[in-house]
């Protein structure tokens, strides 16, 4: 069924998940910025700091770092499929695009240099980082929160074409079952439980240890606690935060601004919140919540987040029928 043909049979599940998808990356991208200038600080900043949208050196003001690049780069290959992922020409893209990209993480770095040596998939497990769950909400936004397995194996293989341990897919299939829920509305409280269910799936899945469930049973019960020393690339800790910060928070900007306060890896984990609490709201939305929104410097062209919601909500909808 061709889009023309969905709109006039369902319109309004399409423009409607495409105006939440639109939300939702868009708040990625302000989270992502609104990190960038704090990644690696200590734990300090102020909210009229971190509002500030401070420069950082080497980059300009606004600016959006890896994870929107990839993510914008996942949602396009998972749109140009209908929901499914080629990890090989994902890597391919990834290889080609690298160039342009700033601040790629160590695995992803690596793995696109065992690419270009002639390889196709990441190599043996090795330190276990955030990159997959970094670039993982797409595959929940253009997948039915019911294809549960469908999601997984996606998510394990698109995943797996950069990160071969198992704790990062196990990460990036959490952040994934979030995202798909968070298109239909889901609370935050109800994210988390279903990040809790997600979490022993994918680890018996892939063979990984349960310490991502033990993790997020205690944001569940008001005991884990950031680390003073900022969030780190562990996969796991990445996505406790997430999760501790969007179900603490009381509003997008200050879920945000909160996020950013933890210090370490801050984009990372403001970006992904921006991706889940964003996706309840509309583009709109989320720049009349965010008064320095102006300042990001969001993808070119302008267009370019609001057509890509469209084409991951049109095969997310055709599925749902």
């Amino acid at each position: 069924m061709g889009y023309g043909l969905l709109c006039v049979l369902y319109p309004q599940d399409v423009f409607d998940l495409a105006a939440r998808i639109d939300g939702a990356l868009t708040a990625y991208a302000c989270g992502d910025a609104l990190g960038v200038p704090w990644e690696n600080a200590p734990a300090s900043a102020t909210p009229s700091q971190i509002e500030q949208l401070p420069a950082r050196e080497g980059w300009p003001r606004g600016a959006t770092s890896d994870d929107t690049a990839l993510t914008l780069l996942v949602a396009h290959h998972l749109a140009d499929r209908d929901g499914d992922g080629d990890p090989a020409a994902f890597l391919a893209d990834l290889a080609e695009q690298e160039p342009a990209v700033r601040g790629l993480g160590p695995t992803t770095t690596a793995a696109i240099e065992q690419f270009r040596r002639g390889d196709e998939a990441a190599g043996s497990p090795g330190r276990a980082t955030n990159g997959t769950a970094m670039r993982a909400l797409p595959i929940g936004w253009v997948l039915p929160h019911d294809q549960a397995e469908r999601r997984r194996q996606v998510t394990i293989a698109m995943s797996g074409a950069t990160h071969a341990d198992p704790a990062a897919l196990v990460a990036a299939c959490v952040i994934a079952a979030c995202a798909s829920w968070a298109l239909e509305g889901a609370s935050p409280s109800m994210l988390l439980e279903a990040a809790i269910e997600e979490a022993p799936q994918a680890a018996q899945e892939v063979g990984a240890n349960a310490r991502l469930a033990e993790m997020l049973t205690h944001v569940f019960a008001g005991t884990w606690q950031p680390p003073a020393n900022g969030i780190s690339l562990d996969p796991y800790e990445t996505v406790t935060a997430v999760l501790w910060c969007a179900t603490r928070a009381t509003a997008l900007r200050n879920g945000l601004v909160n996020a950013v306060q933890l210090g370490g890896d801050a984009d990372t984990v403001a970006a992904l919140v921006g991706g889940l609490m964003g996706s309840k709201l509309t583009a709109e939305q989320v720049r009349a919540e965010l008064p320095w929104h102006q300042l990001v410097a969001l993808p070119e062209p302008e267009s370019e987040i609001a057509n890509i919601a469209v084409a991951l909500a049109t095969p997310r909808a055709i599925q749902s029928m």
